[in-house]
């Protein structure tokens, strides 16, 4: 019995005093928690990139959420590939504030935790054979580095996380050289191959100036810089710049005409938006001169097509000279019809499936008329008619010879007659208005 009391009395004072000991533990532990949470953050204290200095934990959390809602409103989030864009919505990263505040060490910058579902690019309309190859992994920390950085516009190259491609000959255009065209083919022949880098614009006079080549002639590069602008029409590169001539030169094709003259500042200029640099290569194949575009496959399938083709006639303009014999004709200026056509791309996606039409230019030649110079015409002598019978005057000697009428002195002709709705003066009329001014002879002085 007494045992059993002892017992009893062991167990309630182990129990009383686990009570003590807990409390007295657990509860400063908490007290200390609660009083750190409204204590201030000391001087350069960050979560990401706000600054939390002299805040407390829940004028941080109000900072911070501040921060990520004017964020989501107004931050734009982009994958870029091949120079196509592709939107996330910013509101697929979840900001963890609360865990981002609990965790701070004072006086450091701390990091703000950010999660992402990857489950969001199934959303976007990406290549399938992208999807497969594509680095999560790395992507994912580059979209969550934007999120805790509040960038405002981040655009992120998904060539960085795909593996290299192979380049291919993406596209070829040539021309036919005659015998007279040395020149382009030496110009040619001395030119490196052209490399256009990523995000890059490109000056065809720049690039002959840099290869030491600025004396050739306009019409020699002007045939070049043509076969360039072809080559690169079914490719994605952009044309920032272009000219055409006012009369289309031999050897290009309707529409592909690119003029330079680098003496006035006329230029080809291109730019490349894709994230890998392309090439284009010249060579002289035979008569002909081929200019390729070289580099990774593009995303889409580019065609050019030409509509509105339209021709007018010139108009034959006549000149004439002394110079000239009666039958001969000269030609000052041969007649050259005038020209326009409408070129376009067609895009086609990864399936072949049409997309859009981008409209590429409206190119005008004005017709040349044709110039003759002719003869002048001989001046037409006219012969006075022959006098009739009835108005045969024979002439007596002493006779007068001229016919008069009373009044008149002799030989003068009679004044023409008026007609009958003529206005007419009469002298009462004339004294009228005389008398208006001087007075009429008769008034007696007043």
């Amino acid at each position: 019995m007494r045992k059993q009391q002892i017992l009893k009395f062991s167990l309630i004072l182990s129990v009383f005093s686990f009570f003590i000991f807990s409390f007295s533990y657990f509860g400063a532990s908490a007290f200390g928690s609660r009083a750190a949470t409204n204590q201030a953050f000391s001087e350069n204290t960050m979560i990401g990139s706000v600054n939390v200095s002299n805040m407390s934990h829940e004028e941080a959390h109000a900072a911070i959420e501040a921060m990520v809602g004017s964020w989501l409103a107004e931050t734009r989030l982009m994958l870029v590939y091949k120079g196509q864009e592709y939107t996330i919505d910013p509101s697929t990263l979840q900001f963890k504030i609360e865990d981002s505040v609990s965790a701070v060490v004072d006086g450091a910058r701390n990091e703000l935790i950010v999660e992402w579902n990857q489950q969001a690019l199934k959303a976007l309309t990406l290549p399938s054979a992208v999807m497969e190859k594509l680095d999560l992994e790395n992507l994912k920390t580059e979209l969550l580095a934007a999120g805790q950085e509040f960038a405002s516009t981040t655009e992120i190259s998904l060539e960085k996380y795909l593996p290299a491609e192979d380049p291919v000959i993406i596209s070829t255009a040539s021309i036919k050289l005659s015998a007279e065209d040395n020149e382009i083919q030496e110009l040619a022949e001395s030119f490196n191959a052209i490399e256009i880098s990523p995000k890059t614009p490109f000056s065809f006079a720049a690039f002959v100036e840099e290869a030491g080549q600025h004396e050739g002639s306009s019409a020699a590069f002007s045939q070049i810089a043509s076969a360039l602008y072809r080559a690169i029409l079914p490719t994605n590169l952009t044309i920032t710049e272009r000219h055409i001539s006012r009369q289309l030169p031999k050897n290009v094709e309707l529409g592909y005409e690119a003029k330079v003259d680098f003496a006035k500042n006329i230029d080809l200029k291109l730019y490349n938006p894709n994230e890998t640099a392309y090439q284009i290569v010249f060579d002289i194949v035979g008569r002909e001169l081929q200019v390729s575009v070289k580099g990774a496959p593009l995303l889409y399938d580019y065609k050019i097509t030409s509509t509105n083709k339209q021709e007018f006639k010139p108009r034959t303009i006549k000149q004439y000279s002394a110079l000239l014999k009666q039958g001969q004709k000269s030609v000052e200026q041969e007649g050259a019809p005038g020209l326009l056509v409408t070129m376009n791309r067609e895009i086609y996606g990864e399936d072949g499936g049409f997309l859009k039409t981008e409209l590429l230019s409206e190119d005008f030649y004005p017709p040349v008329h044709r110039i003759e110079i002719l003869p002048v015409a001989p001046a037409v002598q006219q012969t006075p008619p022959a006098p009739t019978g009835n108005l045969d005057t024979v002439t007596t000697p002493g006779e007068n010879q001229n016919t008069s009428i009373p009044g008149q002195p002799g030989g003068t002709t009679p004044p023409p007659a008026y007609a009958d709705n003529s206005e007419e003066t009469t002298n009462d009329e004339q004294n009228t208005d005389d008398g208006s001014l001087w007075g009429k002879p008769d008034e007696q002085p007043k």
